[in-house]
């Protein structure tokens, strides 16, 4: 029984593979334009300014005459480079993939305030985790009409370096406990012109990247991207896109 069980999962799977390949071979058929972009190929350099955070929750320190928070100061200004790859599989949809060098993290605020029988003494420190990854993005891309996308997917993300500072660069040490990979997800939108992609994007990291119990926190980064197309399939063919 077993065995006619996962035998009828596989032909099941087989009939929604060819279903789907089906559908994506004659769909946009009756569509003149759609041999000029099925399986076509653009590639060139991408490159993007991120505005980087942290969301989630740090460690507190509570005792009776002492109380240490840690917060998001503020974003962390960046900026990432790489090569992007597009291949069409019709004149609506394309996968993209990107190859990028980044530099993400975020500005942090420890307020720990002490309480004595004069009053209230606050002291504020303000430090940057500061971290850089190679980020593989695998995006979906719809194109509801030639001059604008829209996009989503996941993305993978070896750990490069990483390091903890004051405002003043000093004490620069590495993040404890950091893991060496990241994961999540993007989404984003934009104008798909001739020579150039340019774009918002938006990246989750549903990985908390630290391992530590006392932390749970994730990467937050809102990029606006420019994908310059260096070779495009899709201008040989046409002189009209």
């Amino acid at each position: 029984m077993e065995k006619i069980k996962i035998n009828n999962s596989f032909k099941a799977i087989a009939i929604v593979l060819i279903v789907f390949f089906s559908i994506n071979n004659n769909s946009y058929g009756q569509d003149t334009d759609s041999d000029i972009y099925k399986n076509a190929i653009t590639f060139g350099l991408t490159h993007s300014v991120n505005f980087t955070t942290i969301t989630g929750s740090f460690p507190t320190k509570n005792f009776s005459n002492l109380e240490s928070k840690v917060s998001v100061a503020s974003p962390r200004t960046t900026f990432s480079i790489g090569m992007s790859i597009d291949y069409h599989l019709n004149k609506h949809l394309s996968l993209q993939l990107d190859f990028l060098y980044t530099y993400i993290g975020a500005h942090l605020l420890e307020k720990t305030s002490v309480y004595n029988e004069i009053g209230i003494i606050d002291n504020n420190i303000y430090y940057t985790f500061a971290t850089s990854y190679f980020k593989f993005p695998l995006t979906l891309n719809y194109y509801p009409m030639p001059l604008l996308y829209i996009n989503g997917g996941g993305y993978f993300a070896p750990l490069v370096s990483n390091s903890s500072y004051n405002h003043w660069y000093d004490n620069r040490e590495p993040i404890e406990d950091i893991k060496p990979f990241d994961y999540g997800f993007v989404a984003g939108f934009g104008l798909n012109l001739k020579y150039v992609k340019i774009g918002f994007q938006y990246s989750y990291g549903i990985s908390d990247f630290i391992d530590n119990e006392s932390f749970n926190v994730h990467h937050n980064i809102f990029e606006i991207t420019a994908r310059w197309k260096f070779y495009s399939d899709i201008r040989n063919r046409t002189n009209n896109y």
